[in-house]
């Protein structure tokens, strides 16, 4: 298998391991909030928050872009400091559940970015929703468009 083919799979991996992994976070935010509410039973994080991500090996990251390797990590260390909140505060239900509310939210755009950047590469060409603006002493500024997935999904978060 050719280095090119073998980074592609790999691509495809990550984009669909993070996506499932986000989608699994916030389309099951409500059962997993009412079920540690009710039991304070963190054992159900475990399935949330699954990812095949921390088996990859250093040889397989290698393969991939730069860019992406960055944007994965800032992905990942984020749904680590998600996971790594729930299974040890001590916040009441509510706080807890506006914390993650907020976290998923800038947890969204950092997947955004990553899907956006291995979409690009998987593609070879440009980033479809990014735009170049030139300014006199700035040089080229990449500047990129944020969609929000819901209203009940904030966009900014300290979490």
């Amino acid at each position: 298998m050719a280095i090119d083919e073998k980074a592609n799979r790999y691509l495809v991996l990550l984009k669909i391991d993070a996506t499932n992994l986000f989608h699994r976070i916030k389309d099951r935010h409500d059962e997993y909030m009412d079920d540690f509410s009710l039991k304070r039973d963190r054992k159900i994080f475990a399935d949330v928050f699954y990812s095949r991500y921390p088996t990859m090996q250093m040889n397989e990251l290698a393969n991939l872009p730069i860019e992406i390797i960055e944007l994965a990590n800032q992905f990942y260390l984020k749904v680590d400091k998600i996971h790594w909140y729930l299974m040890h505060t001590q916040d009441m239900p509510t706080t807890i559940e506006d914390e993650v509310i907020h976290a998923c939210a800038q947890l969204k755009s950092y997947l955004d970015n990553l899907v956006l950047y291995i979409d690009a590469e998987l593609s070879g060409g440009e980033r479809e929703d990014s735009k170049e603006t030139e300014g006199e002493d700035l040089g080229k500024i990449e500047v990129q468009e944020f969609q929000e997935d819901s209203d009940n999904w904030q966009e900014e978060t300290d979490f």
